[in-house]
């Protein structure tokens, strides 16, 4: 393996780790915010029933069950909701004129808008794609804006991505599975988002490597387009 090969292993699994680190600390956080507002609810519900049991009137046996019922509907109620931020989906018009650095969370914030009115396996493209897109943030940072990298890493999640999804969602449902002279929009829109998870994976490994030239270089552009069946 010669020494560039070496490179681009290592940096390829560093990013790997760097996203299922990422995974697993959005899930762990998520899980100790329930685990906080469960506990919060629970306490104030029990220090609510003993005021009043001490101060008011005794609960009695019905007092005690209607305080559990109550601790159980909170508690159910309390973990689901959302651990997050709900983030405002960005005006796609607004992407072209956003700071690079802060190009791929506004991209991400809008892809998320997005997956719900997505097939399933274009879904789980689009959380690897995020995680990328997150992954890409920092190091871009570090890009000059006038580099000709920095106008392939735009072209590529502040236009062709977009308008990859905007091209699906513009085709009727009832033809998005419909085989057309050998094009079916769901799967090109699967291929398509493939193509651009692997691009932000490749981009990634030549930023960290200041591989700047490559990258502005060999960028493989999509060739699927939506609109009419158009490439």
């Amino acid at each position: 393996m010669s020494q560039a090969d070496d490179i681009l292993a290592r940096a390829s699994s560093v990013l790997e780790r760097s996203q299922i680190r990422q995974q697993v600390e959005r899930g762990a956080r998520s899980a100790a915010i329930r685990l906080r507002r469960v506990a919060i609810t629970a306490f104030a519900i029990l220090v609510a029933a003993f005021i009043f049991g001490a101060f008011v009137s005794p609960l009695g046996i019905g007092g005690v069950l209607a305080v559990a019922l109550m601790i159980m509907f909170a508690v159910l109620f309390v973990g689901l909701l959302p651990t997050e931020k709900r983030v405002r989906v960005p005006d796609l018009k607004t992407l072209p004129s956003t700071p690079l650095p802060q190009l791929p969370s506004k991209t991400k914030a809008w892809l998320d808008g997005q997956k719900l009115a997505l097939p399933a396996p274009a879904r789980s493209l689009a959380d690897g794609i995020g995680v990328k897109l997150a992954a890409l943030e920092p190091q871009l940072a570090m890009l000059d804006e006038r580099e000709p990298a920095a106008a392939a890493v735009r072209r590529l999640i502040g236009d062709e991505l977009p308008e990859l999804v905007r091209g699906y969602q513009s085709v009727p449902d009832a033809l998005r599975k419909t085989d057309t002279d050998g094009m079916m929009p769901e799967k090109q829109l699967v291929e398509g988002l493939s193509v651009v998870d692997s691009e932000l994976k490749r981009m990634s490994e030549q930023l960290a490597r200041g591989d700047l030239e490559r990258l502005a270089t060999q960028g493989k552009y999509l060739e699927l387009k939506y609109s009419g069946g158009d490439v």
